[in-house]
């Protein structure tokens, strides 16, 4: 939840976080609370139930004879769904949603003060949809129950608009599930750099025997696999899509380079790591004109950074190939600058 923090919001930063996430869809939320408030009474009443034979003789005393069932208590009626349910709202409660406790530890655990992620929010959505299920299903008679399906998807497209709304769906182009031109520049970047010397000198040194759980191992086994720079608008797909592209900003790094401070974490002219990437990214886009060609290659050599994936209308092509990029490709709008051999 961008820009929502605890210091700020105060008590009441739970609930701009819901609003925030539920949008129009808000009621789902009352009715999330309202089943497991119901199912809970239903659960914690319970009923005595008596025995189903009794066994008494002519005389009407039952002496020693023990026939039939004992007495027993039913338990608690209720479905562990909604204890499922239940818990997760304590747990909640107790934690993220209690702005105390999450004001003194989070800073502790060196832990963003910023709630841009809420998961814990999820059960909400899928526990109004069980509610209202159970809802329907409880009523008998078959004709009434499909009418009351019918009233209830009426009242929901209605009432509950989905966001972003059915109109504003947007289909995924590939079976991949991220952009079209992911997956081809991934495989350009892949192809190409099994032909350079950098993949040839890492595969001949993990050729030699080596204990494979040690970190020695696991750091040259890192160096198989090109560190890339992607347009902001890719990397984050890139991320998900090939994992075995490493690439050279971090999330909150990057963030922070395209003006998001949603992370709560600032990067000054203390954080020298940042600088140095901050200063690629500026050569790749000719942002700053008193960069030298020595200064890049300077900081390439020292980040390892071998592609720089560009787009092809805001590439700073001139700069790069005088300071050793060689371009290996337009794909799918988009320039591919190999750094070195």
């Amino acid at each position: 939840m961008e820009g929502v923090t605890v210091r700020e919001y105060g008590l009441s930063f739970v609930g701009v976080c819901l609003r925030n996430y539920l949008g129009k869809s808000w009621p789902f939320f009352l009715i999330f609370l309202a089943g497991i408030a119901v199912m809970t009474f239903l659960g914690l009443r319970g009923k005595k139930k008596e025995n189903p034979l009794e066994v008494v003789t002519v005389d009407g005393s039952d002496r020693d004879m023990k026939y039939g069932d004992p007495d027993y208590v039913e338990e608690a009626r209720g479905d562990s769904a909604t204890w499922t349910f239940l818990s997760v709202l304590l747990m909640c409660l107790v934690t993220v949603c209690n702005p105390f406790l999450a004001r003194i530890l989070v800073p502790k655990f060196g832990m963003t003060p910023i709630y841009y992620r809420f998961f814990w929010v999820l059960p909400v959505t899928t526990g109004a949809a069980y509610y209202i299920t159970k809802a329907a299903v409880s009523i008998r008679r078959r004709m009434i129950r499909i009418l009351g399906y019918a009233a209830l998807l009426g009242v929901l497209a209605v009432l509950i608009p989905l966001n972003p709304g059915v109109m504003n769906l947007k289909l995924p182009t590939n079976v991949y599930k991220v952009d079209g031109a992911v997956p081809v520049l991934c495989d350009a970047i892949h192809e190409d750099f099994k032909t350079t010397r950098t993949y040839e000198k890492a595969a001949a040194k993990l050729e030699k025997p080596m204990d494979h759980n040690s970190k020695e191992w696991l750091k040259r086994s890192s160096r198989m696999y090109p560190v890339c720079v992607f347009p902001y608008s890719i990397e984050f797909s890139v991320r998900q899509y090939d994992p075995t592209i490493r690439l050279l900003f971090n999330r909150n790094l990057r963030l922070y380079y395209e003006g998001n401070r949603s992370t709560g974490i600032t990067y000054g002219e203390g954080k020298k790591s940042y600088q140095r990437r901050a200063l690629i990214l500026d050569a790749m886009y000719g942002r700053d004109d008193t960069i030298t060609v020595e200064a890049f290659q300077k900081e390439m050599k020292r980040s390892k950074a071998k592609y720089l994936i560009v787009e092809e209308a805001q590439a700073n092509g001139g700069f790069l190939v005088q300071a050793g990029c060689t371009q290996v490709g337009v794909t799918a709008g988009y320039t591919i600058f190999r750094y070195g051999k």
